[in-house]
């Protein structure tokens, strides 16, 4: 599957092969739409979980553990730079994420030393109080949102109005042709990423770099729910393996 294919070998991920079906599930529901429901701007695992799901009429159990490298996949490309990716083919890996996350919440981390399971429970504690479990999902949202860490959404719905949204337009008319200007770059992104992603990264305005930098909203929950996961996988399993 596309999704599965932009999967890069990460250890600390790994355990999400033995993760319970419905707690991948969360994780990938996470990664496809935002905390109100609104669908995300992705790469592509709605898509892929449809095809599994088809393939596996009978079963969502075998179609979501047959698409855990694809959700793996679909939060590692979130967690990087959009130019990055695409220079790349992929994103990063899941200690990057964890190490960006607990820097962007204020989590101090010595990275040549850290563990990433005791770093995702400094991050839990420090957010809310406490470890969180899986039954703690809708507490989680809430508590991010009036944090403020789930902000701007995406670009799939509405991308005029996200565009006009995040450079302050109100309808004055030179405004709002500065934003078609801005929008026009945006799509003109991936043609100019494959002729010189590093660049064009360097060369684009403020605003669409924002697009393009690490999506905070999605990460941030994301690297709290791995973390509940890892936590009651490793509780129930002795057989905790790594590629």
């Amino acid at each position: 599957m596309a999704v599965e294919s932009k999967f890069r070998e990460d250890k600390d991920l790994a355990f999400l092969q033995y993760a319970d079906w419905q707690d991948l599930k969360v994780l990938a529901n996470s990664l496809i739409k935002d905390h109100s429901g609104k669908e995300q701007w992705t790469g592509g695992l709605k898509k892929s979980l449809d095809k599994s799901i088809a393939m596996y009429p009978e079963s969502k159990e075998q179609a979501y553990k047959n698409s855990w490298k694809s959700i793996a996949a679909e939060l590692q490309l979130y967690g990087g730079d959009t130019f990055a990716n695409l220079t790349r083919g992929k994103g990063v890996t899941y200690q990057e994420i964890v190490f960006d996350v607990a820097k962007k919440v204020g989590v101090d981390v010595h990275k040549d030393t850290a563990n990433i399971s005791d770093v995702e429970e400094k991050i839990l504690r420090l957010l809310f109080q406490r470890v969180l479990t899986m039954d703690d999902i809708g507490y989680m949202y809430r508590t991010l949102e009036d944090k403020g860490l789930l902000g701007l959404t995406s670009l799939k719905s509405k991308p005029w109005n996200t565009v006009k949204n995040a450079v302050g337009l109100n309808g004055n008319a030179g405004a709002v042709a500065g934003a078609g200007a801005i929008f026009a770059g945006i799509k003109m992104i991936p043609k100019l990423a494959k002729v010189n992603p590093i660049v064009t990264a360097a060369t684009l305005p403020l605003t669409i770099k924002d697009f393009s930098s690490t999506a905070y909203r999605v990460t941030i929950p994301a690297v709290c729910i791995v973390a509940m996961m890892r936590t009651k996988y490793t509780k129930n399993s002795s057989d905790y393996d790594e590629f």
